[in-house]
Order: C-alpha cells, then structure tokens, then sequence
C-alpha cells in the first residue's frame, strides 16, 4: 500500500485565494503538495462555520496528503494533527508550556481563547483516503474584533522575529509527517494519548453535549485509540463522542 506525506519541496506560497482547503484539493495538485496563502476571504471552519485568521502575522496553510483506508482513524489522525502543531510550537517556544493546550477535537488554546484550528477534510476511493489538512493559526497582531474578544487571541504579545510563521509551517509539516507514522503503529498511539492527555484543556472538565439524540452533562475522562472523547455522565454512564455539536459546552 501506498503512503503519501507532505514534502517540503511541494510547497507554494499564494497571495490570495478563497480557500487553501478547496485550492489544493485541485486535482492538477499532487498529492504530498501544500500551500501557505497570504489572504483568504471565505476560510473554513468546522461545522459550515467561517475561519477568519486574524492579525499582522498569521498562518493559513493546507496539506494534500494520502493513507490506506484501513489505516487510518480520522479523529485520531485530527487530534494527531492538532498535537503535531502544539509539539512544533513548544518545541520552539518551550517557555510556553503552560500556556498553551488541545481543545480536542482540533483547535490550539492559549490560555483560555482560541488562537489556532485544523480542519480534516477527506474523501475514499479504492480504499485509498486522500485527506486535505488546513490549519490557520493566529501569531500575532495588535487588535481583535470587538465581537472575538472573549473567544480568540494570539500566539505572540510582542512582534515576532522575522520568518517565525516558516519556521512554525515548516517544524508543523515535519512532526505532521512523524504523527501519521505514529498512527499507523498501534505501539506508538497509547504514548501519544499520554501526551495529548498531558496537554488537553478540556481535561477533568465538564461538558454539555448531544450524544445519542439527546443531552447529556459529564466530566471529561480523556480520549480513546480512535480519538473519541470519554466522558462520564450524571448518571455514571462512560460515553464516547466523536465529535462536537452545536449543543457542545464546557459548563
């Protein structure tokens, strides 16, 4: 079977475009290409929802890459994706560590806003899965929309040197391609969670969600080998949940 990684040789930088998700899924674009744009005016987000990267200096990236089916769990591969780009950010900046976590499924948190989110689009054909990966980060900047303020923030307080946001793609691109080796050797997995476990800002919280057509309230246990989040309900019920909905809270 047939693995294909990021490589660094594929990159381009663009100017402007609508999507990086949608421009790379081009099929004129080979797979293992990526792309960094310096403007991008309908981002996606989870959910249907916008991505507006924000500030001076930022990151809007997306990745085509390809794995066999049969190898891959897609929210495990997105909290990968979201560890991949904290390990490469403290690996850089270690003074850090105790600012920054994973708010699984797939967003970076400093503190307590939101300052970087992945999005994993895929699609399957003859067992093969091509996935498009893109992230935007917020690195620095010096204002914040009245109606983000609460909810999102940067990377940086102070200017950046010059080429921290290549330095930041370039280290995210090579611990990506380490993470999705991980995923396909189960020995590696268990130590990874340990890790992201280490690092979750949704750890020992507790959450309001939808689950099985109805509500439920629990307190975060952890995530599983397929990257499902458990949580234990009032009613000491353990569940898994794949993934947020509208309904999802931390109360």
């Amino acid at each position: 079977m047939s693995y294909y990684l990021l490589k660094k040789e594929q990159g381009q930088r663009v100017s402007k475009v609508s999507s990086t998700n949608d421009f790379i899924k081009d099929i004129k674009i080979p797979v293992g290409s990526w792309i960094v744009a310096d403007e991008q005016t309908n981002g996606k987000g989870r959910g249907g929802n916008v991505w507006q990267t924000l500030g001076d200096e930022n990151i809007i990236f997306s990745g085509k890459l390809q794995i066999p089916t049969s190898e891959i769990s897609l929210p495990l591969f997105s909290i990968f994706s979201s560890a991949a780009l904290l390990k490469s950010l403290l690996s850089l900046y270690p003074d850090l560590e105790n600012e920054l976590s994973i708010k699984w499924p797939n967003d970076l948190y400093r503190g307590e806003k939101k300052i970087a989110g992945i999005l994993i689009e895929s699609e399957i054909q003859a067992g093969i899965c091509t996935i498009i990966i893109g992230m935007g980060m917020n690195v620095y900047g010096k204002t914040i929309p009245d109606d983000l303020k609460s909810k999102v923030t940067f990377l940086f307080d102070l200017s950046p040197l010059e080429g921290t946001t290549e330095r930041i793609t370039n280290l995210f691109i090579e611990n990506l391609n380490s993470y999705i080796i991980k995923l396909i050797d189960p020995s590696q997995i268990l130590n990874e969670l340990i890790w992201i476990e280490s690092h979750s800002y949704l750890k020992d919280k507790v959450i309001e969600t939808e689950w099985d057509s109805k509500i439920v309230r629990g307190k975060v246990l952890g995530i599983d080998e397929y990257g499902f989040l458990i949580i234990l309900t009032e009613k000491g019920e353990k569940i898994e949940i794949m993934d947020t909905s509208p309904s999802f809270r931390i109360i």
